[in-house]
C-alpha cells in the first residue's frame, strides 16, 4: 500500500511542496485510489501534481470531519474529479463550527453550499461502513480514554444556540495490510487511544502497525493550557504497552511538546510527516 502526504503544516526538507494548516493524504488499496481529506485550500492539488498524482483518478474521498482545514479544497476536488464518491458523516443543514483558539472567534465550517451543489456525489455514513475488502470507515468510536483538552475551544451552533462540539461528525479509516492494520485519522478529536480501540475492534486480533494523522495535542500558548507532559507520556506509554508493533506517523495538530515526548518514548516507532512524505506498506490481503 502506497501512502503519500499531499499537504501538511510541516515543510519537506527540500522545500519542493506547499505547506498549510491542513492535511490531505493519498493512498492506494484494494486496487483503488483514495484521498483522505483535502486540506484547507486547493494547494493540496498543486502538490499532487508535483508528485505525479492525478486527482481525476481518485475513486473515493473520505472527509475525516467537517472543519475547514480538512475540507477547504473540496470544491476544487469535485470540479477536478468527476467520478469519486465523497464519504462523510451526516451534517445538519445550517450547522456551523467555531474555534476560539487564542480567544478569537474563527468560523471553521465546511462550505455547505458545495455539499448541496454536489449532493449526488456524497455518501453520508451514519455507522461503520465497509468500503472495500480491506478498507473500513469508522463511525462508532468509544469514549473510554480522555478526549484532547484542545476540544474545549471548539463549538458548534445552529446560528442561535452555541454548544461544545461533540464531534459526531468525525470519522476515521482502517486498512488491513499483510502485517496488520493501518489507521488513518484526521485530527483524532475523539482521542488517539479511543480511535485505536475502535480500529482494533473492527479487525479483531490484528496488530496495528501504523497510525497516520494528527493527534490534536497542540502546544500550550498564552491563552490556553492543554495536556501536561505527564499526560502525553501516559498516552505514549499506553501505545507501547497495547500496540507494541505500531508506528505513530503524525504531523498536523501535534505540537512540539507531543512530538518530543512521542519521539523519546516510541523512539524508532515515531515519525513526523510533512508535505510530500511517502510510505510503503506490504500489499493488502485479498
Amino acid at each position: 500500500m502506497k501512502v503519500v502526504i499531499l499537504i501538511d503544516n510541516n515543510p519537506d526538507p527540500e522545500g519542493k511542496f506547499i505547506t498549510e494548516h491542513g492535511i490531505s493524504i493519498y493512498f492506494e488499496a484494494d486496487g483503488l485510489k483514495w484521498l483522505f481529506d483535502v486540506g484547507a485550500s486547493p494547494n493540496f492539488g498543486i502538490n499532487a501534481r508535483r508528485l505525479g498524482i492525478n486527482l481525476k483518478e481518485i475513486d473515493y474521498l473520505v472527509l475525516s470531519h467537517t472543519h475547514r482545514d480538512h475540507t477547504g479544497g473540496l470544491e476544487y476536488f469535485l470540479r477536478k474529479n468527476k467520478k469519486a464518491q465523497v464519504i462523510m458523516a451526516p451534517l445538519s443543514r445550517g450547522q456551523l463550527f467555531v474555534s476560539y483558539r487564542k480567544e478569537i472567534h474563527h468560523d471553521i465550517t465546511i462550505n455547505q453550499q458545495v455539499v448541496k451543489d454536489f449532493e449526488d456525489r456524497f455518501i453520508f455514513a451514519d455507522r461503520d461502513l465497509s468500503l472495500s475488502p480491506n478498507v473500513v470507515l469508522i463511525r462508532n468510536i468509544p469514549k473510554v480514554d480522555p478526549l484532547p483538552k484542545a476540544n474545549s475551544l471548539l463549538f458548534q451552533t445552529d446560528g442561535e444556540v452555541e454548544r461544545m462540539d461533540d464531534f459526531r461528525h468525525e470519522i476515521a479509516l482502517v486498512v488491513r495490510v499483510a502485517e496488520g492494520i493501518v489507521l488513518f485519522s484526521g485530527c483524532s478529536h475523539h482521542g488517539l487511544l479511543n480511535i485505536l480501540r475502535a480500529a482494533t475492534r473492527i479487525f479483531n486480533g490484528e496488530n496495528v502497525i501504523a497510525a497516520i494523522g494528527g493527534t490534536h495535542l497542540p502546544d500550550n500558548d498564552w491563552y490556553s493550557e492543554f495536556e501536561t507532559p505527564e499526560e502525553i507520556t501516559d498516552i505514549a506509554n499506553t501505545i507501547v504497552r497495547q500496540y507494541p508493533a505500531m508506528k505513530l506517523i503524525t504531523g498536523h495538530c501535534t505540537g512540539h511538546q507531543a512530538q518530543q515526548l512521542f519521539s523519546t518514548i516510541l523512539t524508532h516507532r515515531f515519525e513526523l510527516f510533512y508535505s510530500g512524505a511517502s510510505y510503503i506498506f506490504d500489499v493488502e490481503l485479498m
